[in-house]
């Protein structure tokens, strides 16, 4: 079969697209999830406190909710593509400095990173949809599988590295700004087509949440999903690792078992998506994600032997189902690019900081009650949270911009 010129180069541009939303979505997880089995590696060399433990993983997602609503601005101005670049430039550099120095160069660091990752979380969502908009469930959940399996990669091998001879904790997390430099090389690749007219993707300027969105119910319910179904997963990256610990587990055990539940992710993040994009309700699924996560942190917060790996798992299915849900909502509750990005803003702005406090709180409420009996049953109750607030956002009905009232999807 004979490809012209014009066809190689359509095809070997869409390649390099989906090879940057791949590498891109690897990035937005592994930097954050790679620092919980290392904690007690740098704990005692850095002299950090269970808060200023607990501030490490808070500050990317006070970066998420803070610096989000400016993220449609820079891509209005910009084109989404070359905002990525920069923000993948950026990411690079803050992953490898945090462990350059003392605390507050982590904390410096950590805040880059988490401002970084932040154009992703907003960018992603529609970018997917205005490059691909009949094939969103598949490459969303492309997406979401890419960023919960190198999540898992830097849960399980962190401390190996940081346990080799030649390496220390420091490498273990400098390491994995090789992913977001390979991110860089693939969106400079695509310069030439991003940088002509017809082949750029604005986000515009109006894709600021608008105020009517503010009195859509709707709206509320998926920004408090996208933020309580975020506190889970971001307390767990922190803290589960220790939890292990005290239950016997030593921390090379701990790393590969917050792996294992990551990997609990990856396949309802390929299929989720994709079946509730062929769905005219989600709230089915939305309040089953919502109950797998309350099940899986109540065996986890009663379980001691190996016994655990079925309810970390089963902790997992509920997260990859309740993110890939969340990132579908900005999709399925829209009805154009503008609308679903006004709507990502809204939920991960808000979302973000509702969900930064987890990480704080619970590290603080651990150290106060001497254990982590009280923790667990916050997160429980947050899991039950997350169930309601699915049968709400899972609605078959649109956001009206233009008005308070809702209206349903004929």
């Amino acid at each position: 079969m004979y490809f012209s010129k014009k066809d190689f180069l359509n095809r070997y541009y869409i390649v390099l697209l989906l090879l940057a939303i791949l590498l891109i979505a690897a990035t937005l997880r592994s930097p954050i999830s790679s620092v919980g089995p290392l904690i007690p590696f740098f704990r005692g060399e850095l002299e950090a406190s269970n808060a200023m433990i607990g501030l490490v993983n808070t500050l990317p997602l006070l970066a998420f909710g803070l610096f989000s609503p400016f993220v449609p601005r820079l891509s209005s101005k910009f084109g989404m593509e070359f905002t990525l670049l920069v923000a993948m430039v950026f990411l690079s550099i803050g992953v490898f400095i945090r462990a350059s120095g003392g605390i507050e160069l982590l904390l410096f660091g950590t805040l880059l990173t988490g401002m970084a990752i932040a154009v992703g979380n907003i960018l992603m969502p529609g970018l997917i949809k205005s490059t691909f908009p009949y094939r969103i469930g598949l490459m969303t959940g492309l997406y979401s599988v890419s960023m919960n399996l190198f999540g898992a990669i830097a849960s399980g091998i962190s401390v190996p590295i940081a346990s080799i001879d030649a390496f220390d904790w420091r490498n273990a997390m400098q390491i994995w700004s090789i992913i977001s430099l390979a991110a860089v090389i693939v969106l400079l690749l695509r310069l030439p087509v991003t940088r002509s007219g017809g082949k750029k993707v604005f986000m515009n300027v109006k894709s600021q949440p608008s105020r009517a969105i503010f009195k859509s119910k709707i709206a509320w319910a998926v920004t408090f999903f996208m933020g309580l179904q975020s506190l889970i997963p971001y307390s767990l990256f922190t803290w589960l690792p220790d939890i292990l610990i005290t239950k016997g587990f030593d921390e090379s055990e701990a790393g590969w078992l917050i792996a294992i539940y990551q990997l609990g992710l990856i396949p309802t993040t390929f299929i989720a998506p994709i079946l509730a994009g062929r769905m005219k309700s989600q709230r089915l699924i939305g309040c089953s994600a919502g109950l797998l996560f309350f099940f899986g942190l109540l065996g986890v917060a009663f379980t001691s032997s190996h016994l655990i790996i079925v309810f970390l798992i089963l902790t997992g299915v509920g997260a990859g189902t309740a993110f890939s849900l969340a990132m579908m909502f900005f999709v399925l509750r829209t009805n154009t690019v503008i609308e679903s990005a006004q709507l990502s803003s809204m939920a991960q702005s808000i979302g973000y900081i509702v969900a930064s406090t987890g990480p704080l709180f619970l590290g603080t409420i651990s150290e106060m009650t001497g254990g982590w009996t009280v923790p667990f049953i916050i997160l429980m109750a947050v899991a039950l949270c997350i169930a309601f607030l699915g049968t709400i956002a899972g609605k078959n009905q649109k956001i009206s911009f233009e008005s308070t009232e809702e209206t349903a999807t004929k």
